[in-house]
């Protein structure tokens, strides 16, 4: 028996995985990323 909406747990949509909670998606990551920018002066340091 074969519903039409099931969905397929190991490999799901990435449009499912972006609208659940960071903690409840397959592989955890967080919904943003923290940039690294430095200007010339700093890596002079």
């Amino acid at each position: 028996m074969v519903l039409s909406n099931d969905i397929d747990l190991l490999n799901p949509p990435a449009e499912l995985e972006k609208l659940k909670h960071k903690k409840k998606r397959l592989v955890q990551s967080p919904n943003s990323f923290f940039m690294d920018v430095k200007c010339q002066g700093c890596f002079s340091m």
